[in-house]
């Protein structure tokens, strides 16, 4: 594989990659690309390999075959510390929040622009009134000195997107940022990350199961099946598509759509 050396390299991208935990095999042979300034939607079901694949794609899982590249760094052959700086360049929002319990929204997403700025002299650390900021964006500046757990979860999702924009990353993961949410907090999360986009050059990515999420995200809905890149494009070319599976899958949207007239 090549080492990316030109600037139109891909901000990060996997090859073939095959990663089996245990006795099961989640990633089979999955080849993608994320470019920079890019916004993609990873659609598919639970348990189809989306949050190993972004795992595996900061470096937090080693696959078994295939290659990993993070800012044109092949991870197989990068040293610990190496490997941290990359993860100093990229944001990431995780499934469960994984906000630091005790600390408040403030410290959590101070702590956060701290640790990005480590190393890159061209990322300032962000000041307070930076983080009272994007409190405000996200509609929590009210609550920048309330620990996570006396938050909604709505609101616990917004403070996790927040965080993992605070530095101004060139790669921004979100893992499942609506799950387990209202459809109307939903609907919010989603105006407010395309809001907050609109503003960065980030390459982005969020993983979802929900056809609408996807949709509402990006134009490029990569769908994972069976830990593999099944089909590639807009909503209308996967509809387009003449394949059983995607048309049972999209049929979610539809009823979703009826369901809210």
């Amino acid at each position: 594989m090549p080492n990316f050396p030109t600037p139109t390299q891909p901000v990060a991208a996997l090859y073939d990659v095959r990663l089996s935990l245990g006795n099961r095999a989640i990633l089979n042979g999955l080849t993608l690309e994320l470019t920079q300034g890019s916004k993609t939607a990873l659609l598919g079901e639970s348990s189809s390999g989306k949050s190993v694949l972004l795992k595996t794609l900061v470096g937090l899982f080693a696959p078994q075959a295939g290659e990993v590249f993070l800012f044109g760094q092949n991870l197989a052959q990068a040293k610990r510390e190496e490997l941290t700086a990359l993860r100093r360049r990229l944001g990431m929002q995780f499934q469960a929040g994984a906000l630091f319990d005790s600390f408040s929204v403030r410290l959590n997403l101070a702590l956060a622009s701290e640790e990005g700025a480590k190393g890159q002299s061209q990322k300032a650390k962000v000041n307070s009134e930076d983080i009272l900021d994007l409190l405000n964006e996200v509609g929590l500046k009210e609550a920048a000195d309330r620990l996570p757990a006396s938050l909604s979860g709505g609101m616990r999702k917004r403070a996790a997107l927040a965080r993992a924009l605070i530095g101004d990353p060139d790669l921004a993961i979100f893992d499942e940022p609506t799950a387990g949410l209202d459809p109307q907090t939903s609907s919010r999360i989603i105006n407010l990350l395309n809001e907050l986009a609109a503003q960065s050059d980030a390459a982005m990515v969020l993983a979802t199961t929900d056809p609408d999420v996807a949709r509402r995200f990006a134009q490029r809905i990569v769908l994972i099946k069976d830990g593999q890149v099944h089909a590639t494009g807009s909503l209308e070319e996967l509809r387009a598509l003449n394949d059983p599976y995607i048309h049972n899958y999209l049929r979610r949207l539809d009823e979703s759509s009826l369901g809210n007239n």
